[in-house]
Formats: C-alpha cells, sequence, structure tokens
C-alpha cells in the first residue's frame, strides 16, 4: 500500500475536517455541562446584598473597585483631573473606600488602583465570603472541561501537522491539509486561552438571581427592598461600569484604556460593560444593604 498511513489524501482530508468538528463540538459540550453543574447552587440568599456585593456579580473585581472610586467622586473626596485620581477627604470607614483612598495619596489612575485591588488580601476574602453565601462559585469543573478540551484539539493538531510533514517528504499535495491545518492551529490556541482564564469565578443561580432582581428595582409592578441604597452613582456604577456615572466628563475621565479584564471565566469586560453570566448591568441604579 503506497498511501501514506494507509489512508488516501482525500480520506484524510475527510476525516480531519469530521476530528475538527467531533473536537469542536465535544469542547462545547464539555464546557457547557460543566458551567450548568456549577450555576446549580440552590441556597437561597436572605437580606439584601450590598452594593459591592451588586458589583462584584456584576463585573468581578475591578468592577468592585470602580464602585468605590465613583462613591468617592461622588462624596468630594476623590478629586479627579485629566485621569489622575487624588485624596482630599478624610479616610473612610468601608475597607474598600479605604483601600482606594490609600492607594490615592499620592495620585493614581483607574488602572492602577484596579491593579492594586484586583488580587489583594481584602478582594480575596470578598470573593471567599460571596463563595460562602453560595453568590458565586470558582467552578473548578470549568477549568477541568476546557483542560480536556485543549488537550484533545492539541492532539488533532499534532496529527495534522505529522501527516503535513510526512505528506511533504514524499511530495504529495499538502495545500488542502496546510489549510486545515492553519484553522487547527488557531482552535488551539484559541482553546489554550480559553482554559488559562477559566475556572475563577461565575455567578451561581442565587447570584444571578439577586442581581436580576437589582436591575428590576424601579420596574413597573416591582417592589423589591433596595429603597435608597439604589441610587447614586455607587449603584449606577455597580451595575453598569464607570459609562454610566451620572457626570459625563467624569466618567470619560474616570475610565481606564480599554483592557481585557481578568475576572470571570472566560470572557471579558470593560468598564464601561455589563458582565456576570445572567446579570447584567442598568444604568439607572445599584443595589445596597
Amino acid at each position: 500500500m503506497n498511501e501514506p498511513w494507509g489512508i488516501s489524501g482525500p480520506d484524510f482530508i475527510k476525516l480531519y475536517i469530521a476530528l475538527l468538528v467531533a473536537v469542536a463540538l465535544t469542547r462545547a459540550i464539555l464546557t457547557a455541562v460543566a458551567r450548568h453543574r456549577a450555576k446549580q447552587v440552590s441556597t437561597p440568599y436572605a437580606g439584601t446584598p450590598t452594593v459591592y456585593q451588586c458589583a462584584y456579580l456584576a463585573g468581578g473585581p475591578d468592577r468592585v473597585t470602580d464602585t468605590a472610586i465613583a462613591t468617592l467622586v461622588e462624596r468630594g473626596q476623590l478629586r479627579v483631573s485629566s485621569r489622575s485620581l487624588t485624596w482630599t477627604g478624610p479616610i473612610p470607614a468601608d475597607p474598600f473606600e479605604r483601600a482606594v483612598a490609600a492607594s490615592a495619596q499620592r495620585g493614581t489612575t483607574t488602572a492602577s488602583i484596579r491593579s492594586s485591588m484586583r488580587n489583594s488580601d481584602l478582594m480575596r476574602a470578598f470573593a471567599t465570603d460571596l463563595e460562602n453565601r453560595g453568590l458565586i462559585t470558582t467552578a473548578p469543573g470549568v477549568r477541568q472541561a476546557k483542560t480536556i478540551g485543549f488537550l484533545l484539539q492539541l492532539v488533532v493538531f499534532v496529527v495534522g501537522l505529522a501527516r503535513l510533514v510526512n505528506g511533504a517528504m514524499l511530495g504529495r499535495s499538502i495545500g488542502y491539509l496546510a489549510g486545515l491545518l492553519v484553522l487547527a492551529g488557531f482552535l488551539t490556541v484559541a482553546a489554550l486561552v480559553g482554559r488559562n482564564k477559566a475556572g475563577r469565578w461565575q455567578p451561581t443561580t442565587t447570584g444571578n438571581q439577586v442581581l436580576g432582581q437589582a436591575r428590576s428595582y424601579g420596574a413597573p409592578g416591582v417592589a423589591l427592598p433596595y429603597g435608597a441604597l439604589l441610587a447614586g452613582a455607587a449603584g449606577a456604577v455597580a451595575l453598569g461600569g464607570l459609562a454610566m456615572y451620572p457626570d459625563d466628563e467624569l466618567s470619560s475621565a474616570l475610565m481606564p484604556p480599554v483592557t481585557r479584564s481578568s475576572w470571570s471565566s472566560g470572557s471579558s469586560c470593560s468598564s464601561g460593560s455589563s458582565c456576570g453570566g445572567g446579570g447584567g448591568c442598568g444604568g439607572g441604579g445599584g443595589c445596597g444593604g
């Protein structure tokens, strides 16, 4: 038999396309199942969430930091000048606001404060508390599923590469396979990126319900106990990001350059977008306790 690996070129192309499709479907199914299982936390949430809890559910650590910044700017305790933030008031009692104040003592930027707060002990402890309350989950199963998906994708890429090299050495036509290999390489890189982002945290079913209630506040026929704590810049930013700060000029000055965020499993958010599985952002308010 003269065919490489005992398979003709056209037959291998058909087989390779089938492998690419099968692995893509397998990756999608594994991830969907893992995410579904991770969200199934039925523990009811008692009480009213704070504005910072809502901010974390809507946009992760960076949204919490943005909410604290918005609160202090609205109070006049944080001065904004050409994207630079400078502390001007007494040290606040809230731990997030106090951390922002400490970062802004000598002047800084929103991006810099986000960076210092993102993996701080304070933020990690806050995330742990949210997980204990059943509002978020670190979803380790999602990372495992994406790791399996990446390994499968890598195997398909390596098989295609080996066939390509073998065919080239034998002087066979490899044009179609080369094109498919480019696609396989792209899918492999995408799978690796998704795997590296996965498993951080995501809202549970309970967390999504809490965030959904916050968004519903003020709708006709909806009476929720969030009251006055749904008003002001803090609430708007908690659910809608810095783009929803009531003052357009300050909103523009506060927003850092658009970058890929590190929060959430496999997702990214900018300061002006809504995030969170099933939750979202509303420009008109936040929530608090």
